[in-house]
């Protein structure tokens, strides 16, 4: 992860965000932000560039609109868990949810260290 100036420009693998909140905004970031790819010789597919969309999937969520959220397909396992019934069925159930918690927790911390 690069965090460019302001946090308004970051890179995610090979993915570039640029976080704002008016079309004015991304205007002046998306030319500032292509002025300094090119100053660096760097070069981008037109095909694989998305400009002025409010949602974005990143890592199996969907960001934008000033939220974070779990795509249907993600969350569908747990919707549908069935209620456990073997103590074996109740410790998976308890390691998912210790492993979903400690995600969240990394999630906070991405989050406070991003200042989202």
């Amino acid at each position: 992860m690069i965090t460019i100036r302001e946090d308004k420009a970051l890179n995610q693998l090979d993915d570039f965000v640029i976080s704002v909140k008016t079309r004015k905004e991304l205007e002046e970031w998306t030319i500032w932000f292509l002025k300094i790819a090119e100053e660096h010789n760097l070069y981008f597919k037109q095909l694989k560039c998305n400009f002025n969309i409010e949602e974005i999937p990143i890592l199996g969520v969907l960001v934008g609109r000033g939220e974070i959220q779990m795509k249907n397909n993600k969350i569908k396992v747990v919707k549908e868990w069935k209620t456990p019934t073997k103590i074996k069925e109740v410790e998976i159930f308890l390691e998912f949810a210790i492993f979903i918690n400690n995600s969240s927790k990394i999630s906070v911390i991405w989050q406070n260290t991003t200042n989202r």
